[in-house]
């Protein structure tokens, strides 16, 4: 199986990584490239649905229709739901980037044994 087939098809995002330099740059590179942006779309989409929670409950209690109600109750827990998922996905990729801080450490103390 040839390197590319193990990718699944996908270019390479990073070189190779061959100093111990070029490794703790990939480690930051990671959390400050992608834990940021990801976590901030994140937040706003936790925003999102918090402000679906609210708006949705006032137009729950304007109506006495059933089926609006049940419209609106179920569409109120489906986001409930979505904040709290999302939440965990936020925790998660605190975890990867506080990994990645980690790493980057282990790294430079590496670099007095390698000479760089």
């Amino acid at each position: 199986m040839g390197e590319k087939e193990r990718r699944k098809g996908r270019e390479r995002v990073i070189r190779n990584i061959e100093t111990i330099e070029q490794a703790i740059k990939a480690e930051k590179d990671v959390e400050i490239g992608y834990h940021h942006a990801i976590e901030e779309n994140v937040l706003f989409w936790i925003a999102t649905e918090e402000d679906i929670i609210e708006s949705y409950s006032k137009l729950l209690n304007g109506t006495d229709n059933k089926k609006i109600k049940a419209t609106f109750t179920k569409i109120i827990q489906d986001s409930k739901n979505h904040v709290l998922m999302l939440t965990e996905i936020r925790k998660t990729f605190s975890r990867i980037a506080s990994d990645e801080q980690r790493h980057a450490k282990m790294l430079e103390e590496l670099k007095g044994e390698v000479g760089e």
